[in-house]
C-alpha cells in the first residue's frame, strides 16, 4: 500500500471514530477500543485531532446566514439524490457538512481544506475498500457503529445500503464486531459463502486452500451463495439440523474430535469454528476464540503446532522470512505465544529449545538448520 493510501485510511478511520463518539451513548468497550487505536500510532492522534478541529470550525459557523442558505440548498439536493441510501438522520448531518464546508473551506489551512473534501466524500459514500500490507493491522469504525479489525495482508470491500450491510473479504483475515440493526442484516461474503449476523463478534480468514470462521460471541447464519447442494452421499444431511444427535452429518477428525458436515444453511455459535476446505466441504469444531483471534493483540499462540506451520504463520507478518534448510525440522512441535512481526524473538526461542541453529541471516531471510 502506498503512503497516500495508508494516510487516507487513517483519516477515514479517524473520521469514523469521531462520528461514533459524538453519539449520546458510547459504551466503555468502544471508548477503550478508541483509546487503544489512538495509542497505536502518533499519526492516529494527529488525524483525529485534525478531524476534531475541522468539525469545531464547522459548528462555530453553522448559524451564519450564508451558511444557513447553503445548508438549505444542500438539504434539498440530498433529499432528492441520497436519502434512499442513507439512514433517516444521516443525510441531515451530511447536508450541514456540505453547506458549511462550501462556505468556510477558503478560510482553512491548505491541509485541512483537503481534509474537508475527504470528509465530504466519506459521508456521501458508503462503498469503500480497506487493505493492509505485511505486518500492518488496521482498525476501522464503520458508519453503522460496527468495528472491523484487519490483520496483515488483508483486504475487504464494504458496500452498505438501506436494505443490507454487506462486506466482501477478498484475502487475509478480519475480526467483525457487529452493531445490532435488525432492519439491516450484516453479511460477510467469502467466495460462495455468506455469514449473516445481527449483533455479534466473529473472525473470518481466507487463503488459497480454505475459509475459516471463528465465533467469538453471538450467532451467525451460514449460507451458500451458489449451487453447492450436497451429492448423493450427503443428501440426507441437508434434512437434519447440525444440532441434532450423532446421526447423519457427524464425522471424526484425525484427532478423534467430533466435527460436522454442514447443510447448505446452518448456524454457528460462540466457541465454534467453521472450516470450508478446498473441496467446498463445511466442517465445524470447537475452538478457543481468544487463542484464534490473538493476532489482534499482536500475538500468535501456538499449541503443539508443527514448526513448519508456525513458521508459515509468522512469515505473514514480516518482510524477513524464516526458512527451514532441513525439511525434517518442519515436524518439530512447539507451543507458546509469539509477537507478530518479531521474527528475531521467534528464532531466538526456537534455537534455544530445539536442536536448531541459524545457518545464515540477512534482511530478507533467516535460514535454520539442524545442529
Amino acid at each position: 500500500m502506498n503512503a497516500g493510501r495508508a494516510s487516507e485510511l487513517v483519516r477515514e478511520t479517524a473520521a469514523a471514530w469521531h462520528d461514533r463518539l459524538q453519539r449520546e451513548r458510547v459504551s466503555e468497550d468502544t471508548r477503550r477500543a478508541f483509546t487503544q487505536w489512538l495509542a497505536e500510532s502518533p499519526e492516529h492522534r494527529r488525524a483525529y485531532e485534525a478531524i476534531d478541529r475541522t468539525w469545531s470550525a464547522l459548528r462555530a459557523r453553522a448559524r451564519e446566514p450564508e451558511i444557513l442558505a447553503l445548508r438549505h440548498e444542500a438539504a434539498l439536493r440530498l433529499t432528492r439524490d441520497t436519502s434512499r441510501s442513507l439512514r433517516p438522520m444521516r443525510w441531515v448531518a451530511v447536508a450541514l457538512a456540505i453547506g458549511v464546508l462550501a462556505a468556510i473551506v477558503v478560510s482553512l489551512p491548505r491541509d485541512e481544506r483537503s481534509l474537508k473534501a475527504w470528509i465530504f466524500e466519506t459521508y456521501l459514500s458508503t462503498n469503500r475498500t480497506y487493505a493492509t500490507t505485511v505486518g500492518e493491522r488496521l482498525v476501522v469504525a464503520l458508519t453503522d457503529g460496527s468495528q472491523v479489525t484487519l490483520d496483515t495482508q488483508s483486504e475487504l470491500q464494504v458496500a452498505f445500503s438501506k436494505q443490507e450491510r454487506r462486506v466482501r473479504v477478498t484475502r487475509g483475515q478480519a475480526l467483525f464486531e457487529v452493531a445490532k440493526d435488525r432492519a439491516r442484516p450484516f453479511a460477510v461474503e467469502v467466495r460462495n459463502r455468506r455469514f449473516v449476523a445481527v449483533g455479534t463478534t466473529f473472525g473470518v480468514r481466507v487463503d488459497d486452500t480454505q475459509i475459516q470462521v471463528t465465533m467469538v460471541e453471538g450467532t451467525v447464519r451460514v449460507e451458500r451463495t451458489t449451487d453447492a447442494s450436497p451429492g448423493p452421499a450427503r443428501a440426507e444431511e441437508s434434512n437434519h439440523s447440525r444440532r441434532g444427535s450423532e446421526g447423519p452429518g457427524m464425522a471424526q477428525t484425525t484427532a478423534g474430535a467430533r466435527t460436522a458436515l454442514l447443510p447448505a444453511v446452518t448456524t454457528l455459535t460462540t466457541g465454534e469454528q467453521l472450516v470450508v476446505d478446498a473441496q467446498s466441504e463445511d466442517h465445524v469444531h470447537p475452538v478457543d476464540p481468544d487463542q484464534v483471534t490473538s493476532w489482534r493483540r499482536g500475538q500468535i499462540i501456538f499449541d503443539n503446532t508443527r514448526l513448519g506451520d508456525a513458521v508459515a504463520e509468522l512469515n505473514r507478518y514480516s518482510d524477513t522470512k524464516v526458512e527451514l534448510a532441513d525439511p525434517a525440522l518442519a515436524d518439530l512441535r512447539l507451543s507458546g505465544a509469539f509477537a507478530t512481526g518479531r521474527s528475531n524473538l521467534f528464532v531466538e526461542a526456537v534455537t534455544s529449545y530445539f536442536p536448531v541453529a541459524v545457518a545464515s541471516s540477512d534482511a530478507r531471510a533467516v535460514v535454520l538448520k539442524a545442529r
